[in-house]
């Protein structure tokens, strides 16, 4: 017997939970911890999810991973945010450079066993999803980042989780493109700090200080929690509480320097769209002014008079600060 499908391609019970989702994950603006970790439930309620991650693309070819998540012997357990490099040859470079889900059949798990492993790293995982987050929800925007869902028992997923999976991360999307235009409205109420970019390792530093510390609050949180005798529930209740909130300051401290930079964008947006093509061909393959006139089919003449436009706007002096001022864009 043929199970009914919506006029989505999901059958009923998929479409009504994924209707569900949007409206959750789309409550939770402004709280990356919550939205995550409502993410990850969503799904939850349609497959089995033992693991989930997301992760951010970062300068440097780095990720951080504001949000971990591993359901290990099924006792939840709570995963540091963390900053990785990424090679050439794991699901990171695969899901930007194909920009499509990867998933456990493909090759066997192949490629996921070339990342980071975190969790119970005694136990490997059986099926997996791994899917690009894009900057906004519209066709042909720029992948920011990645989530996965992965399980420890084989063929878990089928294609309709895949698209489920795809369908939510368009939900992040839209919520996290929203988050972006008011931080940037707000900033052109501000009067630009160029500096500020300059601090900007500083700050990363700062972050990682603050982790640590939140780690060793966490640890001994969880040493309370465990100590509690078993006729205080009230006690019990606010250490819980307590763990909790550590945990999502936690995540929300990684989030600063995982989201990406507000000052970037608006030098970008400053630029008129043949500016902004010129600058990038700049910043991300060095070209000289007579190999972006061949390419962009214009005068060398015509590109030195935008170069001046653009160094002007951008506040630098030479060609190699194009480059720095956009590092993020040319990643």
């Amino acid at each position: 017997m043929s199970v009914p499908r919506s006029s989505i391609g999901f059958s009923p019970e998929t479409a009504a939970a994924l209707s569900q989702a949007d409206r959750g994950i789309r409550s939770r603006m402004g709280n990356h911890h919550a939205l995550f970790d409502y993410w990850r439930f969503a799904m939850s309620t349609l497959c089995t999810v033992n693991a989930f991650y997301v992760g951010f693309y970062r300068e440097g070819r780095k990720i951080v991973y504001p949000y971990t998540f591993d359901d290990t012997l099924h006792t939840e357990k709570y995963i540091w945010p963390e900053v990785f490099p990424y090679g050439p040859k794991g699901q990171a470079a695969w899901i930007l450079q194909h920009r499509r889900p990867y998933v456990y059949s493909f090759d066997n798990g192949l490629l996921l066993r070339h990342g980071v492993a975190f969790g119970d790293e005694k136990r490997m995982s059986a099926d997996a999803v791994t899917i690009p987050v894009y900057e906004t929800p519209e066709a042909g925007s720029s992948v920011i980042g990645l989530a996965s869902i992965q399980a420890y028992k084989p063929h878990t997923y089928t294609d309709e989780h895949v698209r489920a999976f795809e369908w939510t991360a368009r939900s992040v999307a839209t919520v996290l493109s929203r988050e972006r235009e008011d931080a940037l409205n707000r900033a052109e109420l501000a009067t630009p700090d160029p500096a500020s970019e300059s601090e900007r390792l500083s700050v990363a530093d700062v972050v990682q200080d603050v982790s640590d510390r939140l780690r060793a609050l966490h640890r001994d949180i969880c040493r309370v929690e465990e100590a509690l005798p078993g006729d205080r529930p009230d006690l019990a209740a606010l250490v819980t509480s307590l763990r909790h909130r550590c945990e999502q300051t936690q995540t929300e401290t990684m989030d600063i320097i995982a989201r990406p930079s507000v000052h970037a964008e608006t030098l970008l947006k400053s630029l008129s769209s043949k500016e902004r093509e010129i600058a990038l061909l700049i910043a991300h393959g060095g070209m000289t002014n007579r190999e972006i006139a061949a390419q962009v089919f214009v005068t060398e003449s015509t590109i030195k008079g935008h170069v001046s436009r653009i160094l002007r706007k951008l506040g630098v002096e030479q060609r190699s600060g194009i480059a720095a001022k956009l590092s993020q864009f040319t990643e």
